[in-house]
């Protein structure tokens, strides 16, 4: 494999995602496997927890809404953050966070983890039935970093209604 000139990195070639879970309520896959990125495709059902209360000390956790929408505690404050497809969270390490499904339908969105973390081996494990370790830690009792260190950006149509309310004298978010 030979590096990118642009970026040091060499090409991975696509050769389709690697089943993880596959039920009636949940289906994940991994799409890119590597020491510096771990890309998967998840879908859940309506009302599920997806992952309670974590913190990672070595690499950003992300989520990047593509059907449905997901519901997020993050920070020591844990604030609430709703998200619809084309919005994001970047969580990045010190950061608590928990996420499940929000709403009344199904969920379906890409989880980023730069670098890996180990995730790409623990997902196998959970597949394989084999204990893994990796960069995940119980949120510490100071509840570690606030949630303003965290990226939220919401999707274009929730970015277009924050600015109306704003402009109007409305509720007025504060995200990053």
């Amino acid at each position: 494999m030979q590096p990118n000139a642009h970026t040091g990195c060499g090409a991975v070639p696509i050769t389709g995602p690697e089943p993880i879970l596959q039920s009636e309520e949940r289906a994940v896959s991994i799409v890119v496997a590597r020491g510096d990125i771990t890309i998967t495709r998840a879908a859940y059902a309506a009302g599920q927890e997806v992952a309670g209360p974590h913190m990672h000390s070595r690499h950003t956790d992300a989520f990047y809404v593509l059907k449905g929408e997901l519901s997020f505690e993050i920070g020591r404050e844990r604030r609430t953050v709703t998200i619809s497809p084309g919005g994001y969270v970047a969580v990045p390490p010190g950061v608590a966070h928990s996420f499940a499904t929000a709403g009344d339908r199904p969920a379906r969105w890409l989880t980023i983890h730069t670098p890996d973390g180990g995730f790409a081996d623990f997902m196998r494990g959970i597949r394989d039935g084999i204990d893994v370790e990796w960069d995940i830690a119980a949120v510490p009792t100071d509840g570690g970093l606030p949630a303003s260190a965290a990226t939220v950006a919401l999707s274009p149509a929730e970015r277009s209604a924050s600015l109306s309310q704003r402009l109007h004298g409305g509720w007025g978010t504060d995200l990053h």
